[in-house]
């Protein structure tokens, strides 16, 4: 609820002058959760109504919620990195507990952000990777000792051609 609030505070503080309907399709909160979460800050003084003509209103961030944003701003750059340490240490745990060191970790999955966050992690770690999205485009098999990595819950079981890799889906392990 804290990132959806912090989504209306920011969207406000860039367009005053704006309708749910705009909020929502600009943050990409239902229109319903905007209503909510906008009658809930008018509630605790974050931000304040404006009557511009009979149907549109004008929703003006106040003082209070513009401490309020910069609080969930803090306490969500605060989280994310906290994950993106938790991602690295458990990423160093899979490696080190696939055995031997791998020749190489393939990333396998889509391009997201938890790529990034995997590749930033691999980075840092100095662990040698390269990114596969299609299975076409994993190493063949043999005992070639390459750690596979996703983070799809359909590439759990997958049977990889020629077989002899390990895969390991790490959210399992976070």
């Amino acid at each position: 609820m804290e990132l959806s609030q912090y989504q209306v505070l920011t969207y406000l503080s860039k367009e005053a002058d704006t309708s749910q309907r705009k909020i929502a399709e600009g943050t990409g909160l239902s229109a319903g959760m905007v209503n909510i979460l906008l009658k809930r800050m008018v509630k605790k003084g974050l931000v304040k109504l404006e009557r511009v003509n009979g149907k549109t209103l004008r929703y003006i961030l106040t003082p209070q919620g513009m401490v309020e944003k910069t609080r969930l701003a803090y306490r969500y750059m605060q989280s994310s990195y906290h994950q993106i340490q938790r991602v690295t240490r458990t990423l160093a745990e899979v490696v080190d507990q696939s055995g031997n060191s791998p020749a190489e970790v393939v990333f396998f999955g889509p391009r997201d952000d938890i790529l990034e966050v995997l590749k930033m992690a691999a980075h840092y770690l100095g662990i040698p990777y390269r990114v596969a999205h299609r299975p076409e485009e994993l190493p063949a098999g043999g005992n070639s000792g390459f750690l596979i990595i996703t983070w799809q819950a359909e590439e759990e079981g997958l049977a990889l051609p020629g077989g002899g890799h390990q895969v390991v889906n790490i959210l399992r392990y976070i």
